[in-house]
C-alpha cells in the first residue's frame, strides 16, 4: 500500500476510488471552504480546522512548552478558522505521557499566555476580522495513561481485545468517576478564564470518556452496562455541570462514531458481535448532547494503538505495526460517510469531519464537495497541519495547495508521539522533528546492541 496517494491529478484520485467501488465527492471550486460559519454566538472565518494532535512537549508540570507556543502560532498565522487545541489532562494520573499538557491552577498562567499569543498571531496575520475559534480538549487517558512514562492503565471495564497488552490494569470505581467530574469542571473553569472559546470533553480513541460509552461489560455501575443511558451518564452529567458551573462557556465533544471493537466492549458497533459501523447509538448520544447545549461535534473513529487506520488512513504504519488491512481510500470514504450520516440527522449542529490528510493536495476539492452537499460543516486536518500549517492561507490566496508541502501519511509524527517524543512532521519540519525521529531510531539500534 506504500505510495498509494501519489496521484498527479484529481482525475487519477477519482479513478482509483472508482476502481475500489467508492464514490468520492469532488469539485474544483473550493469556495465552500472559505465561507464563514456561526458556532454558538460566534462566527468563524472559514470552514478549515486544526484537529487536536498532541505534541507531547509540555513542561513537567503540564504547562505548554516552547514547541507548543511555536506550533499554535504557526496554526494561527496559517489561517484556520477553528483551532482545536490538543488534549490537556485534568488530573496528573490521567496524563498519557509525562509531557502531555495538564491544566491546573499552577499552569493556568502559561495556558492564558498561549491563548493570548495565538490570538495575537492570527490578528497580526489577518486583522481583527479574522478571529479563529479556539477549543481546548480536556481528557483523562484511562487505559492509555502513562504519567511517569510507563503504562498505568485505568479502565472503565475489562476489554480482552486490548488488555492483553497491559499489566496491572486498574478498574475505576464509581466514586473515582464522580470525583473525576469535579476535576473536569475545574479545568473547564480555568480554560474559560484563560480565554478559550469552548472546551471539548474528549470522548474518542479509546480514552476514558469514550471507553465508558462502550462499557457494556461494566457491571453494577451507574456508568456502564447494557443501557446506553448509563454508559453515557458520565459524559452527559459533565456537559450539564459545565453548563451550570461555567456559565457562558460553550461545550464541544470529539466523539468516536465507530471504534472497530465488538460489543460489549465497543461503541458504534452492532450488538450482534460483528465489527461494522452502526450509527444508532452515536446518533442517540449526539441528540442528547444537542439537548444539553453542545455547540460543536468533532467526528472521528478508531483506537489508535489498536486499529489506527480506522481514524487515520496512512501509507506506512508506525514501525512495528502491521500493514493496514484495507486501502487507505476505504478508510477515508468510511469517515466521510459516517460523518455525513450524523450531519444529515443534525443539520443545525456544526460537525467537523476528519480523514482528509491522506488525500494530500486534493483534500480541499473533496472537502469542498462534502460541505457543499451538506454532509459536514467544517473539515479538519491533524497530521496535515503538522506538515503544512499555512495550507488555509494558501487556499485563501492561491486557491490551491503546494504538493511539495502536504502530509505524505508516513506515520512519522505518530511514531514520535507513540514513543513519548515531541510530535511533528519529520518530513516538512525536518530540522526539529526529523532530528527527533533520527534520535529515536538511533536509541533503538543502541538498545538492540
Amino acid at each position: 500500500m506504500m505510495g498509494m496517494s501519489h496521484f498527479r491529478s484529481g482525475e487519477e484520485l477519482l479513478a482509483e476510488a472508482g476502481r475500489l467501488g467508492l464514490y468520492l465527492p469532488y469539485r474544483e471550486s473550493i469556495e465552500p471552504l472559505l465561507e464563514p460559519l456561526p458556532i454558538g454566538e460566534q462566527v468563524i472565518p472559514n470552514r478549515l480546522a486544526i484537529h487536536p494532535m498532541e505534541g507531547f512537549d509540555s513542561e513537567p508540570d503540564g504547562a505548554p512548552g516552547d514547541l507548543a507556543f511555536r506550533r499554535y502560532q504557526r496554526f494561527a498565522v496559517g489561517g484556520s478558522g477553528l483551532i482545536w487545541f490538543e488534549a490537556a489532562s485534568v488530573v496528573p494520573e490521567g496524563r498519557s505521557n509525562p509531557r502531555q499538557l495538564y491544566l491546573h491552577q499552577g499552569t493556568f498562567d502559561r495556558f492564558s499566555r498561549l491563548v493570548e499569543e495565538t490570538r495575537a498571531a492570527a490578528d497580526g496575520a489577518f486583522g481583527a476580522s479574522h478571529r479563529p475559534f479556539l477549543v481546548l480538549q480536556l481528557t483523562h487517558s484511562g487505559r492509555f495513561s502513562r504519567p511517569e512514562g510507563v503504562p498505568r492503565p485505568q479502565v472503565a471495564a475489562a476489554n480482552p481485545d486490548i488488555d492483553h497488552r497491559f499489566e496491572g490494569v486498574t478498574l475505576l470505581d464509581d466514586d473515582y468517576l464522580r470525583g473525576l467530574q469535579d476535576h473536569f469542571v475545574e479545568a473547564a473553569r480555568l480554560a474559560h478564564m484563560a480565554g478559550f472559546d469552548a472546551v471539548d470533553i474528549k470522548a474518542c480513541h479509546g480514552y476514558l470518556v469514550h471507553e465508558l460509552l462502550g462499557a457494556g461489560a461494566r457491571e453494577e455501575s451507574l456508568f456502564g452496562g447494557e443501557d446506553l443511558t448509563a454508559r453515557s451518564r458520565f459524559l452527559m452529567e459533565l456537559v450539564d455541570r459545565i453548563g451550570a458551573e461555567c456559565p457562558g462557556l460553550p461545550v464541544a465533544v470529539r466523539l468516536s462514531l465507530f471504534d472497530g471493537i465488538a460489543w460489549p466492549h465497543g461503541f458504534g458497533v452492532p450488538k450482534d458481535g460483528s465489527i461494522d459501523s452502526d450509527l444508532t447509538e452515536p446518533l442517540l448520544v449526539t441528540g442528547e448532547l444537542i439537548d444539553r447545549g453542545c455547540v460543536l461535534l468533532n467526528a472521528t473513529s478508531g483506537v489508535p494503538s489498536f486499529n489506527p487506520w480506522t481514524g487515520r488512513p496512512y501509507n506506512r504504519p508506525v514501525s512495528g505495526d502491521r500493514e493496514p488491512p484495507e486501502h487507505p481510500l476505504t478508510g477515508v470514504h468510511r469517515l466521510i460517510r459516517m460523518t455525513a450520516g450524523v450531519q444529515k440527522e443534525v443539520p443545525d449542529l456544526p460537525v467537523v469531519g476528519t480523514g482528509y490528510s491522506w488525500l494530500r493536495q486534493f483534500y480541499p476539492q473533496v472537502a469542498a464537495a462534502v460541505i457543499a452537499a451538506g454532509d459536514v460543516s467544517i473539515v479538519g486536518v491533524g497530521r496535515g497541519a503538522f506538515a503544512y500549517p499555512e495550507a488555509p492561507r494558501d487556499l485563501m490566496e492561491d486557491g490551491r495547495l503546494d504538493p511539495a508541502r502536504v502530509c505524505i501519511a508516513c506515520s512519522g509524527c505518530s511514531e514520535l508521539i507513540r514513543n513519548g517524543r515531541p510530535g511533528g512532521c519529520i518530513v516538512r519540519d525536518r530540522e526539529i522533528y526529523g532530528k527527533e525521529y533520527r534520535e529515536l531510531h538511533a536509541s533503538r539500534r543502541k538498545e538492540r546492541g
